[in-house]
């Protein structure tokens, strides 16, 4: 019987992280959440990058070969930006000439923006920048983006891997006094604390 894949983890603080954390071993077994095009359509709605309505021409099944080719970039560029972001996390400061700020550039140039009006939640309308996404090659400009928001945004001293044994996942630490040592509490905390207690005893 083929063991159920959990829901991804979105305990990142930011949709670049949570990228990074779509392939995950929580219990010693690798997860992959990206590893075909239908699965990176998924995610990518599950993480709030992208909407259904945005990406509904792409679940056409015309679509399966180049979702999958998009997916195999996607999962290499994750690579990438995670040694970038691991590499970040030990120097504390992004270098203008790093070579990542110029991929990111070039894939985001790839990418198309459109503002449309949209019903307010309270009342009257709201601008709203849209993704148009034509195709599967239209996927990682928006991931790019992600990722470039993370570099204008984050303190990279504040960007951690979590402290859990075996644990790979990253977050963004934005607790009151940067102390957060774990990517949740209830797992790698609390098996953290019951190692601590066994050892006590």
């Amino acid at each position: 019987m083929t063991a159920v894949r959990p829901d991804p983890f979105f305990v990142g603080d930011s949709p670049a992280l949570d990228f990074l954390n779509s392939i995950a071993a929580p219990r010693s077994v690798e997860i992959e959440w990206l590893g075909t095009g239908a699965d990176v359509l998924d995610w990518l709605v599950q993480s709030g990058l992208l909407t259904d309505e945005e990406i509904s021409v792409l679940r056409d099944h015309r679509h399966g070969a180049a979702l999958d080719r998009a997916a195999k970039d996607i999962r290499a560029f994750r690579e990438e930006f995670r040694s970038f972001v691991g590499g970040m996390s030990m120097a504390n400061q992004v270098q203008d000439d790093h070579p990542m700020i110029e991929k990111l550039n070039r894939l985001m140039s790839r990418g198309a923006l459109t503002l449309q009006l949209a019903q307010s939640e309270t009342e009257g309308f709201d601008c709203q920048l849209k993704h148009r996404i034509q195709t599967a090659d239209d996927l990682l400009p928006r991931i790019a983006a992600a990722c470039a928001e993370l570099i204008s945004e984050a303190d990279f001293t504040h960007v951690k891997r979590c402290e859990g044994s075996g644990c790979t996942l990253f977050f963004r630490d934005l607790s009151k006094n940067h102390r957060r040592r774990w990517c949740s509490m209830e797992v790698c905390g609390n098996r953290a604390k019951v190692a601590a207690h066994r050892k006590r005893s």
